[in-house]
């Protein structure tokens, strides 16, 4: 099993052990990275990389001089049996600050690696998750060696190489058709035929779906479970996909013009919490009220809606529960190696919250 006797170390030791790893593996020779760059990497603070590098200083690994990289002065001692963590790579779309509100799953999933003994670093970059992403990623798997690769919101260039590569790897979210990966995601198909079902059956008869540009496999998925559920309710509906490109710039734009066209929505279905936060003060600044003027719906869940006064109707799942999987899925595609076994899809149902942001139009 992948267990360590080091699962109930601090966060500070746990980054000072991954860094002597490296130093013994000789990923990093001469010195060490700046605090920046270690901080994004691994995801932690710049204050934890600082402790980190004190412990080091402590043992004589390192030397720090002002205005200059620490410089490496020892190699750690070599253990007749090793408790070195393992290294499991994520790769995003953007940073991951930016990435919220899915960061409570890469949380949860740091968690449950830090515990079995693996480090997960993060890599982002819109080089490899272009349309032709093959370069990037070949050095990027040959620069930074990983026991394994988490996909977040990858593009299907991207999805594929790692496939063809025969490379360990695990798709949180959804993997584009045909593609042979496993992967952990929400039922976001069933969860958008949902919602565009509740919306109806609450007389509503143009609906549109705010979606932001992406060549994300779940958003494709939630579109066309949002216009298959408003093919299902009858030909007097409309259903519209306004899509964005995430900025609230973007975001006032479509919905002026949607607001301002012969036959606006009068209910709106938000992929995003935080562009359901932007969209309630746009209304807001327009003059609209919620529910009573425009109906809002939200597909994901996240800390933030519990602060609004006009409670929203949202779907939610278990951060926690979406981290098990992955990490499942990850040691089972580990352990197998090279050795062929079936590629599994696990799909998440998510819970209907029922707020009060969803009225009859007038």
């Amino acid at each position: 099993m992948f267990t360590n006797p080091l699962r109930y170390s601090t966060l500070t030791q746990q980054v000072a052990r991954a860094l002597e790893e490296e130093m013994r593996r000789g990923v990093l020779r001469e010195s060490l990275p700046g605090e920046r760059q270690l901080a994004e990497t691994m995801q932690v603070s710049r204050r934890t990389i600082r402790a980190a590098t004190e412990i080091l200083r402590g043992k004589k690994l390192v030397r720090k001089a002002h205005g200059r990289p620490t410089q490496i002065v020892a190699n750690p001692p070599t253990h007749a049996k090793s408790s070195a963590m393992r290294v499991i790579g994520l790769l995003l779309p953007k940073p991951l600050e930016e990435l919220k509100p899915y960061t409570t799953v890469i949380d949860c999933l740091r968690s449950s690696l830090y515990r079995n003994g693996f480090r997960l670093d993060t890599h982002f970059g819109q080089s490899f998750l272009s349309g032709r992403p093959a370069g990037a990623l070949q050095r990027l798997v040959t620069q930074i060696p990983c026991d394994g690769w988490i996909l977040t919101s990858a593009s299907h260039a991207c999805q594929s190489w790692f496939s063809a590569a025969g490379i360990t790897t695990v798709v949180a979210g959804t993997a584009h058709d045909g593609i042979p990966l496993p992967s952990v995601d929400v039922d976001m198909l069933a969860a958008s035929r949902h919602a565009a079902g509740v919306l109806l059956r609450h007389g509503h008869r143009r609906i549109a779906l705010l979606l932001e540009k992406s060549d994300w496999a779940g958003h494709r998925k939630t579109e066309e479970g949002f216009l298959d559920g408003v093919r299902q309710f009858g030909d007097d509906a409309l259903g519209r996909v306004l899509k964005h490109d995430g900025s609230v710039a973007g975001l006032e734009q479509v919905l002026d013009r949607s607001l301002q066209s012969p036959a606006p929505p009068t209910a709106l279905f938000i992929v995003n919490p935080y562009h359901y936060l932007a969209v309630s003060a746009i209304l807001a600044a327009r003059g609209l009220d919620v529910p009573r003027d425009i109906s809002l719906l939200c597909r994901d869940d996240d800390v933030c809606l519990k602060y609004l006064p006009i409670r929203p109707t949202r779907y939610a799942c278990s951060a926690e529960a979406q981290a098990r999987q992955v990490f499942s899925l990850l040691i089972g595609a580990m352990r197998a190696g090279s050795r062929k076994r079936p590629v599994k899809s696990v799909l998440m149902m998510p819970k209907f919250l029922e707020g009060t942001s969803i009225a009859r139009p007038r």
